[in-house]
């Protein structure tokens, strides 16, 4: 199997940057969330580039596929701990647009790409199974929920 290099990998590169807007983002929480709500944002955000970079050493598209869906399931965390972020009123309703938004499109590239990968994954009878029977409905539910929320964001 061909090297993956996830610096080439334009999730990637959404993701890293997604981290650096959590890290400008976070700045204005209150001191006594440190401990708390920042470092769980923080923690959640930084998971998508290493999920991706650590994934993209595996030795199979399967093996890679698993990483990026810990990395989904990290994007829900993120989007969990930005609703809190809203509802204690550490953000406004634009802020939470703009991050809702910038995690959306993230979401949305990860998405394709794993189906991409899964795509890809020699015996795709067998193997394809993997990917759906796990995750399909989970990922197609809440693409639906997505669609939603964008409109009214």
């Amino acid at each position: 199997m061909k090297t993956r290099n996830f610096r080439n990998l334009e999730i990637y590169h959404l993701a890293h940057q997604f981290v650096l807007d959590i890290y400008e983002l976070v700045k204005d929480f209150p001191k006594s969330e440190d401990n708390n709500l920042t470092s769980q944002l923080r923690r959640a955000a930084t998971c998508l580039p290493l999920n991706i970079a650590e994934g993209s050493g595996a030795n199979s598209n399967k093996i890679f596929l698993n990483f990026l869906i810990f990395c989904y399931r990290s994007c829900l965390e993120c989007e969990a701990c930005l609703r809190l972020s809203k509802d204690l009123g550490y953000i406004d309703d634009q802020k939470f647009g703009i991050y809702f938004e910038k995690l959306d499109r993230f979401i949305r590239k990860l998405y394709r790409y794993m189906q991409y990968l899964e795509g890809s994954i020699g015996d795709r009878k067998r193997d394809k199974s993997f990917f759906y029977r796990q995750n399909k409905h989970y990922f197609d539910d809440n693409m639906k929920k997505r669609e939603s929320m964008r409109a009214l964001c």
